[in-house]
C-alpha cells in the first residue's frame, strides 16, 4: 500500500435506524504519517456526526463546509467562473497520467479480438473523497491513478495488487459488492476470465475464482451491476464475446455429415466436434455457410461474502417474450450490457449489445430472479454491429430513451469503400413482427406502454463512425442530455479495396496461416475524431465535437464520467489504443446540482435509484448505474442543470420508496440517504384512450404479391401502395358499410355493417372477380362501388383501369387502362350540372419513374363517365399523383382539385366552370417539392377557409432536403434500352455523389461503372464524373425541397406552410384523415404510417403505429401517444377512412395495412358530436362538395367539406360528425349548387338531416 492520509470510517444510525456511512479526515499529524491507520466507531449523536464527518461519497473538505438536513446533507460547490461549454484535454506530463493501452502489432494481427480495446473505471478507491482512475491494458499492466487533488494523480496499481499483469484486460468496474462502503474491483479479460478484487478500505485482495463462483469463461467484455433480485446485494452481468475467432484461423478444414436429413459439422481440422473445444462453436446457416457462435453471457447472483451463483444466459431463468424458457444457452457476441429500470417497476431490466447478426436482447425483469424478453413489437429494428448503449430521457417527457452505437461512417467517401453486411433485410408484405438489423446507430424513442420508435436518422445520430462507447451527458448544462461517442479502429477490416487486394494476393496460392494473418496489416487504420452531439431539445442533435474539445482523432474505446476536480460537473476519461489516455476537464461554469446517494444496506451508492430534478418547468431524470459503459464504469455521481432558482429533488430508490428535498439550491453537492419506508403507489391511472381497437373477426388480410420491379434502383416499391378503404351504404339499410381493396389475385372485400353492432362479410349476388392487377382506390357512391387498378406490375395499357359495380356485384361500367397506372379516385360536380364527375389519378408510368404522367377527368353523362379532353387538359403534365381531394378553395362554390404529387408539389387546380387552371405557383406552393402521398382538407384555424394537410416521407428516412440544398435525382433512359433509370444523389462538401453503393449501381447499370478501377475511385466521383456529361445530358433532373408532412393554411394571398409536429415526421405517412375526433370543436388529423418496401440500402420506415394529431383550433396540432389515442397499427398503414359506423355521434376509424388485415377503431370520446346528413339534388344526393359550419351565439365553427375520395386511395363517410355541438344554435350549409342555408337546431338535438331548399337562405 502506498503512503496516504488516514481516513477512518464511522457508522451512525439515522433517524429511521438505518446505518449511514460517514468518513472524516484525521488530524494534520496523522496526515503526515507514512503508516495508514484505519478504525471504526459509532457516533452517538447527530451533532457530533456533523461536527466531525465528511461523507465517504463527497469531496474531502473541512467538516464545517457540510450542512446536515435530516435525510441529506449538502455543501457548496466551488465553480470556477468564466468557463465555457466543452472540455480541455490534460497534458499527461502535468497530470501524471501517462497510461497508454499498448498492443503488439503481430499479436493483434493473429487475434482480432484485441482490437475491441479496453476500458476505464472511475471511483473513490482510497476513501479520500476524490474520484480515482483505473485503466485497463492489453499488452501492459493496468494502472490505478489515485487522485491527489488539483489535477495531480499518482499511479499505484502495483502497490495495490491490481495491475493484472499479463491478463489482457478488457472491461472493468468499481462497485461495492459487500456493502462496506468501499468500491471493489471487477476486471474482465480475454484469456483469464473475470477477476475480482475486494477493497477492505486498506487495499485490495484478489478473491480466488473457486471461492467466488465467478466463471473462468474467456472473452469477457463489458459488465454491469445491479440488485436484480432485490436481496440488497449488487449482482453482476458479464457480456462475453470470444477469445479467438474463425477469422483468426485461416485454412481451417471442416468435415460434414448428415444426421436425420440435416447436414452438420463433424470435425474441425480433424478434431471431432462432440466433446471438444469446437462443440457449440460452429453452425451451418440456411445457405450452408459456416457461422461461428459467440460465448454465452453470464449473470452472477451475489450470495454475499464474495460468493456468486453463476447463471448462464438462457435456459429457465431467461424466457422468450411468450414466457417459454430459452432453449439452452444463447451463444452470441456480447460487447456491452446495461441495467436500467425501463418500465419503472423497481426491478432492473437489461439491454445487451451483440455484435454481428446476433440480435440485441432487451430483458425485462419478471421478478423472482427471472427475465423475459421484451415483446417483439417493443423494438422494430436493432443495430447490426451493436457496440455500446446508454439511456436518457432525451426530450424530458419522463420516459427513458436509449441509443445503441454501430459503425456507420459519417463520411460518404469512407462509407462507399466499406463492405455492407452479409445479411440484408427483405421485407415480406404483412410481416411486421420481425426485427431487422441495420448497420447504423439506433436511437429508441420511448412512446410509452413498452413501445419504442427508432429515430436515429431523424435525430441526426445514425452515423458516428466506427463507434464503441456512448454516453449521454448534459455537457452544456441546459437541462438536456447530449451525446458523446468514442470511435476509431486499428484495422478497418471492411475496407473493400483492401479486401480485393488481399483476395487477389491469395488467388492460385495456398499461403501458410501466419502469412495470411500478417498480411492483414495492410488494412488501413481508421483514427476518426470522437463524436459529440448537442441536444437541441426537439429530438434533434447537432455535431459539436470540435467545438467542445472532444474531437481528438485517435482509436478510442472505453469512456467513463466522474467529477475529478470536485466542482460538481462530470469530467471524462477515455482509454485510447496505442496513444495516451484522454483525461478531459469539463470547463462549464453554468449552475449545476450534483447528487450522490447513500443507499440501503448492501448498496452504499444507491445503484438503480432514479433521481428527478424539477426545475425551470423541466423535469430532469437520471438513474445511478454501475458498469454499463462500453468496457467501462462511471463514478456514481449525477449532475443536473440549474439555470434559475431552486429545484425539487426526488430520489426513487430501487424499492420504490422516495426521498424528497423540496428546495435544492444550485451549485451544491447533495448527498441523499436512504430511509426505509413505504413504497410510493400513487401512480396516476392512465385516462381512457380516444380509440378502442375492436375485435374484427371477419377481417380479411390484404393480398399483396411482390413482383420484380423493372427499375431496380427505385427508392421504394411502387407495387405495394394498396389498399384503399371506403365507407358508404352499399345495401341501402342506412348503415355505412366498408369496402377494402385487394391486391393482385384477390377481390375487394365488402363488409356489411349490421346496425353498428358488428360486421359481416357482404357477398353480392354476383361475386366481385379476383383481379389480375392490384386494386388500389375504392369509392362508394350512390350504392355503387368504384375501384381503380394499377398496371405497374405488367406495364400494359390494356384491360381495365376503373370498374363501376352495382350493389349486387354486377358490372356497370369499365374504364380502359392507359399507359400510366391508376391510383386515387375522387368525385365532385366539377361542371355544375348536378351530378358527380370522376377524377382518376395517374400514379406513375411503369418503368419510367419518376417521369411525370397525365391524369384524367371523366364527366358524368347520364350515369356514365366519359373522359373529357377539355377538363383533362390541365392534367396532362400535372405529375405523379398520389392523393387527390375536391374542395372549394376560392369560395366560388365550384369544386377545385387539390393534388399530392410524388416528386412534385402540392398542386391546386382552380375550377373556372369550363376547365381547370393551375394556381399552384400564385398560391405560394411551387417551392414545396416532396414525396407527397395522401391529402385531405379541413379548416384548421376556424376561419372558414379551406386549409389542407399533405403526407410526406418525413425526416427519419436518411434523406436530407431543403430549399437551399435540395435532394437531387437524375432519371431517364440513360442507356437508351427503353427502360428508365434513376440515380439518387447525396450531397457532401457541396457536391453531388451517387447515393447507392457501387455494387448496387453496377448490377443495375454495369455500363456506368465499367471504367472504374477501385471503390475509392467510385467514392470520390461526383455524378458528373461517374456518368459523363454526354449521358447526363440525356437525363432529367428532379429536386426535392420538403420531406416533412405539412399543413397549409389559407391566407389572404396564398397558403402558409407549417410542418406537422415531430411525431408526424418519424416515419413515412400515407393517408391523412381530417375530422373532429374528440368533438372539441377543432379539426384533428389521423395519419396512417410506415413503409417497409424501401430500397435495400435504406432502413425500413417503421417508427409509427398510426398517429392522432389533436387540433388546437389555431392551425397547430399536438401529437398524441398510444395511451391517449389508442391507435396501434404496427404494419404498413395505407388507406384510412372515417365514419360514425355505430351512429353514436363519434367519428370512428379504419386503417388498412399492406399485406395484412385492416384495423377497426371505435371512438370513445367523452362528448358526442352532431351527426349531419345532407339531402341534395338527385345526381348528388349526399351533397358532396357542400361546406358545413355550426353556429353558436352568432359565432361560426370550423368549415367541414363533404368529400367523396380523399386521404390516400380512400373515402370517408359522407355523414359528418361536427364537434363542439353542446351549445350550438344552427347549422349552416353552403351547397355545391351555390346557395347557402341556415338550419335551426334545438337544445340537445341529437342529429340533423339537412334537406336542400328547406333551410333559411343565407346571404353572405
Amino acid at each position: 500500500m502506498p503512503a496516504q492520509a488516514v481516513t477512518p470510517s464511522f457508522t451512525s444510525p439515522g433517524p429511521t435506524g438505518a446505518l449511514w456511512l460517514w468518513r472524516f479526515p484525521t488530524a494534520r499529524k496523522a496526515l503526515k504519517s507514512q503508516n495508514r491507520m484505519r478504525f471504526r466507531s459509532c457516533i452517538k449523536t447527530h451533532a457530533a456526526l456533523v461536527a466531525l464527518a465528511v461523507s465517504s461519497l463527497g469531496q474531502a473538505l473541512p467538516a464545517s463546509d457540510w450542512v446536515d438536513a435530516g435525510n441529506h446533507r449538502w455543501r457548496v460547490l466551488e465553480v470556477a467562473p468564466g468557463g465555457s461549454t466543452g472540455f480541455t484535454r490534460l497534458d499527461p506530463s502535468a497530470s501524471g497520467i501517462r497510461f497508454s493501452n499498448r498492443l503488439d502489432v503481430e499479436k493483434s494481427l493473429q487475434n482480432q479480438v484485441y482490437l475491441n480495446g479496453s476500458g476505464v473505471a472511475l471511483g473513490d478507491v482510497d476513501g479520500d473523497g476524490r474520484c480515482d482512475i483505473y485503466l485497463c491494458g492489453l499488452d501492459n499492466p493496468n494502472h490505478l491513478y489515485l487522485n491527489r487533488g488539483d489535477w495531480k494523480f499518482e499511479e499505484a496499481a502495483g502497490q495495490y495488487g491490481i495491475d493484472c499483469t499479463g491478463k489482457d484486460s478488457t472491461g472493468a468496474a468499481l462497485a461495492d459488492l459487500d456493502g462496506d462502503g468501499d468500491p471493489d474491483l471487477i476486471v474482465n479479460t480475454i484469456h483469464s476470465g473475470t477477476l475480482l478484487f475486494r477493497n477492505d478500505g486498506n487495499g485490495f485482495t484478489a478473491v480466488r475464482d473457486e471461492a467466488t463462483g465467478l466463471a473462468s469463461a474467456r472473452g469477457g467484455m463489458s459488465l454491469a451491476l445491479a440488485d436484480f433480485d432485490a436481496d440488497g446485494r449488487l449482482d453482476i452481468y458479464v457480456a462475453h464475446y470470444r477469445d479467438t475467432t474463425l477469422m483468426d484461423m485461416p485454412n481451417t478444414h471442416f468435415n460434414f455429415r448428415t444426421v436425420g436429413g440435416r447436414r452438420e459439422i463433424s470435425t474441425v481440422d480433424g478434431v471431432p466436434v462432440e466433446g471438444s473445444r469446437f462443440e457449440n462453436r460452429f453452425r451451418l446457416n440456411e445457405r450452408g455457410g459456416i457461422e461461428e457462435n459467440g460465448l454465452p453471457d453470464v449473470l452472477y447472483r451475489n450470495l454475499g461474502q464474495f460468493r456468486f451463483e453463476q447463471n448462464i444466459v438462457g435456459g429457465r431463468q431467461f424466457m422468450t417474450a411468450k414466457g417459454t424458457p430459452i432453449p439452452g444457452a444463447l451463444l452470441e457476441w456480447g460487447l456491452s450490457v446495461m441495467f436500467r429500470d425501463i418500465n419503472r417497476d423497481g426491478k432492473p431490466d437489461i439491454y445487451v449489445c451483440n455484435d454481428f447478426d446476433g440480435h440485441d436482447r432487451l430483458w425485462l425483469n419478471a421478478g423472482a430472479g427471472r427475465f423475459r424478453e421484451a415483446p417483439v413489437l417493443a423494438l422494430r429494428k436493432t443495430s447490426m454491429f451493436s457496440m455500446g448503449v446508454d439511456f436518457a430521457d432525451i426530450n424530458r417527457d419522463g420516459l427513458d430513451d436509449f441509443i445503441v452505437v454501430d459503425m456507420l461512417n459519417m463520411s460518404h467517401q469512407t462509407r462507399k469503400n466499406q463492405m455492407v453486411p452479409r445479411l440484408q433485410y427483405s421485407p415480406v408484405p404483412g410481416r411486421y413482427n420481425d426485427r431487422p438489423q441495420r448497420m447504423h446507430n439506433t436511437l429508441f424513442f420511448n412512446r410509452g406502454y413498452g413501445v419504442f420508435s427508432e429515430i436515429a436518422h431523424f435525430a441526426g445520430l445514425a452515423a458516428s463512425d466506427w463507434s464503441w462507447g456512448s454516453v449521454f451527458i448534459d455537457v452544456d448544462l441546459d437541462g438536456l442530455e447530449d451525446l458523446l461517442v468514442t470511435n476509431g479502429v486499428e484495422r478497418n477490416a471492411r475496407h473493400l479495396d483492401t479486401i480485393l487486394h488481399l483476395r487477389k494476393q491469395r488467388e492460385g496460392r495456398e499461403l501458410p496461416k501466419r502469412e495470411i494473418l500478417l498480411a492483414r496489416r495492410v488494412f488501413p487504420a481508421q483514427a476518426t475524431a470522437n463524436a459529440a452531439f448537442r441536444n437541441q431539445g426537439d429530438l434533434r442533435f447537432t455535431e459539436t465535437a470540435a467545438e467542445w474539445g472532444f474531437g481528438d482523432e485517435e482509436i478510442s474505446h472505453g469512456l467513463a464520467c466522474g467529477d475529478l476536480d470536485g466542482d460538481g460537473d462530470l469530467d471524462l476519461v477515455v482509454n485510447n489504443l496505442r496513444s495516451p489516455a484522454g483525461v478531459y476537464r469539463n470547463n462549464s461554469a453554468k449552475p449545476r446540482l450534483a447528487v450522490r446517494l447513500s443507499g440501503p444496506p448492501g448498496n452504499a451508492a444507491g445503484i438503480g435509484a432514479r433521481i428527478e430534478v424539477e426545475h425551470a418547468a423541466l423535469t430532469q431524470s437520471q438513474e445511478v448505474i454501475a458498469g454499463g459503459r462500453y468496457l467501462s464504469s462511471d463514478d456514481p455521481m449525477r449532475v443536473f442543470a440549474m439555470s434559475d432558482g431552486v429545484a425539487r429533488l426526488k430520489v426513487t430508490w430501487p424499492d420504490l420508496t422516495e426521498s424528497v428535498i423540496e428546495k435544492a439550491e444550485p451549485n451544491r453537492l447533495y448527498q441523499v440517504r436512504y430511509q426505509a419506508g413505504t413504497a410510493n403507489s400513487s401512480a396516476e391511472k392512465p385516462s381512457a384512450a380516444l380509440f378502442n381497437l375492436l375485435k374484427f373477426p371477419v377481417a380479411q388480410p390484404h393480398i399483396e404479391t411482390v413482383s420484380s420491379d423493372s427499375q431496380p434502383l427505385l427508392p421504394w416499391s411502387l407495387g405495394q401502395d394498396g389498399p384503399g378503404a371506403a365507407w358508404g351504404d352499399l345495401d341501402g339499410d342506412g348503415w355505412e358499410d366498408l369496402a377494402v381493396a385487394s391486391g393482385r389475385g384477390g377481390a375487394t372485400t365488402l363488409y356489411r355493417n349490421e346496425a353498428g353492432k358488428r360486421f359481416s362479410l357482404l357477398e353480392p349476388n354476383t361475386p366481385l372477380p379476383k383481379s389480375a392487377r392490384d386494386a388500389l382506390a375504392v369509392l362508394i357512391a350512390g350504392g355503387q362501388l368504384l375501384q381503380s387498378f394499377s398496371n405497374h406490375d405488367d406495364g400494359l395499357a390494356f384491360g381495365d383501369m376503373v370498374t363501376v359495380s352495382q350493389a349486387d356485384g354486377s358490372l356497370r361500367q369499365t374504364v380502359a387502362a392507359k399507359a400510366a397506372s391508376a391510383g386515387q379516385l375522387a368525385m365532385a360536380d366539377v361542371d355544375g350540372d348536378g351530378d358527380l364527375d370522376l377524377f382518376v389519378a395517374a400514379r406513375a408510368l411503369p418503368g419510367r419513374y419518376p417521369q411525370p404522367a397525365a391524369s384524367w377527368l371523366y364527366l358524368n353523362d347520364d350515369g356514365e363517365w366519359k373522359e373529357s379532353a377539355t377538363w383533362s387538359t390541365a392534367l396532362q403534365s400535372v405529375g405523379q399523383v398520389a392523393g387527390a381531394v375536391f374542395a372549394d378553395v376560392n369560395s366560388d362554390s365550384a369544386p377545385d382539385l387539390l393534388l399530392a404529387c410524388d416528386w412534385g408539389t402540392p398542386t391546386i387546380l382552380i375550377n373556372t366552370g369550363t376547365g381547370f387552371v393551375d394556381e399552384t405557383e400564385p398560391l405560394g406552393l411551387g417551392k414545396f417539392t416532396g414525396f407527397w402521398r395522401g391529402i385531405d382538407v379541413g379548416d384548421f384555424n376556424g376561419d372558414g377557409r379551406i386549409d389542407f394537410v399533405v403526407a410526406n416521407r418525413g425526416l427519419n428516412a436518411g434523406y436530407e432536403a431543403s430549399e437551399e440544398e435540395p435532394f437531387v435525382a437524375f432519371y431517364g433512359d440513360l442507356d437508351e434500352d427503353g427502360r428508365g433509370e434513376i440515380i439518387e444523389t447525396v450531397r457532401e462538401n457541396g457536391k453531388l455523389h451517387p447515393r447507392r453503393n457501387l455494387s448496387t449501381l453496377n448490377s443495375a447499370m454495369p455500363w456506368l461503372t465499367e471504367h472504374l478501377r477501385s471503390y475509392d475511385q467510385y467514392a470520390r466521383l461526383t455524378v458528373d464524373g461517374l456518368s459523363g456529361p454526354a449521358r447526363l445530358a440525356n437525363a432529367s433532373r428532379a429536386e426535392i425541397t420538403t420531406l416533412q408532412s405539412m399543413v397549409f393554411l389559407r391566407g389572404d394571398t396564398g397558403f402558409e406552410a407549417r410542418p406537422l409536429p415531430h411525431e408526424a415526421q418519424l416515419t413515412a405517412a400515407f393517408s391523412p384523415v381530417v375530422a373532429d375526433f374528440d368533438n372539441d370543436g377543432a379539426e384533428d388529423i389521423v395519419l396512417s404510417q410506415n413503409e417497409f418496401s424501401v430500397h435495400g440500402e435504406e432502413s425500413r420506415q417503421d417508427a409509427g403505429f398510426g398517429l392522432l394529431l389533436a387540433g388546437r383550433g389555431d392551425g397547430s396540432f399536438e401529437g398524441r401517444g398510444i395511451g391517449e389515442s389508442g391507435l396501434t397499427v404496427f404494419g404498413e398503414g395505407r388507406g384510412a377512412a372515417a365514419a360514425d359506423f355505430n351512429h353514436d355521434g363519434r367519428t370512428d376509424l379504419v386503417i388498412c395495412q399492406n399485406g395484412s388485415k385492416p384495423k377497426l377503431f371505435l371512438n370513445q370520446a367523452k362528448h358526442r358530436g352532431l351527426p349531419v346528413r345532407l339531402q341534395a339534388g338527385e345526381g348528388n344526393r349526399d351533397g358532396v362538395g357542400a361546406i358545413l359550419r355550426l353556429e353558436s351565439n352568432g359565432k361560426l365553427g370550423p368549415a367541414r367539406v363533404v368529400r367523396l375520395g380523399s386521404g390516400f386511395l380512400s373515402q370517408n363517410a359522407t355523414t359528418q360528425i361536427l364537434g363542439g355541438a353542446e351549445e350550438v344554435t344552427a347549422l349552416r350549409v353552403a351547397w355545391p349548387s351555390g346557395g347557402s342555408e341556415r338550419f335551426e337546431l334545438t337544445p340537445g338535438q341529437a342529429a340533423i338531416t339537412a334537406v336542400e331548399g328547406q333551410g333559411r337562405v343565407v346571404v353572405d
